[in-house]
């Protein structure tokens, strides 16, 4: 009987540790594309890349109580989640993203510089998401050239989980796109430059 008190207590410490011991949290994008209204009145072909520029890949840091640490990853690729939104937010200007040329004008050219969200742990725990995205713009042989940045800061009473990661990260990525694809932006590609 002692032999299996030992052994099931055994069991038990070696499944919480592997709880605690948890390596990396996979998040899954899928930010809301910005609010934009039509400003021309046809479909305009835009050709659209997103480039990730950042330094490495993971999206931040989860802290534990213990102190220990776990990596925060994109379940899927950053800038192809990025360009889903910014082609749905250029759609509701009227424009048509299409396949990116890089001679062919106009063209947008998003680059995902920043992009962290680092968990610290507290009563309560501190989410902080920061992101900065560049535009570049070529219409009528005139460049346009936009960045936005965005930091969210949010409290939650219990460690959040991968699903409220992600929307704490969909939400910035939304914020930001907001204000990189805004009407000035908007009006350059409609007039060509």
């Amino acid at each position: 009987m002692h032999r299996i008190t030992r052994s099931l207590l055994l069991i038990g410490l070696v499944t919480l540790l592997a709880a605690c011991s948890q390596g990396t949290q996979n998040l899954r994008l899928s930010p809301q594309p910005p609010a934009t209204e039509p400003v021309t009145e046809g479909d305009r072909d835009i050709a659209l890349q997103v480039i990730d520029n950042r330094s490495q890949s993971d999206l931040g840091i989860l802290e534990n109580p213990n102190r220990s640490l776990i990596r925060l990853v994109a379940a899927q690729d950053l800038a192809y989640t990025v360009q889903l939104a910014a082609a749905e937010g250029l759609r509701g200007y009227g424009f048509t993203p299409t396949l990116w040329d890089s001679a062919r004008e106009p063209r947008l050219a998003i680059g995902i510089e920043t992009l962290s969200h680092d968990v610290a742990v507290g009563v309560p725990y501190e989410l902080t998401t920061r992101i900065t995205l560049d535009a570049v713009v070529v219409a009528g042989g005139e460049r346009f050239t936009s960045q936005a940045q965005t930091t969210r800061t949010r409290q939650r009473v219990l460690p959040p989980n991968a699903k409220a990661n992600a929307e704490a990260i969909d939400a910035a990525i939304t914020e930001a796109l907001g204000r990189l694809l805004n009407a000035e932006m908007a009006a350059f590609i409609a007039n060509g430059g």
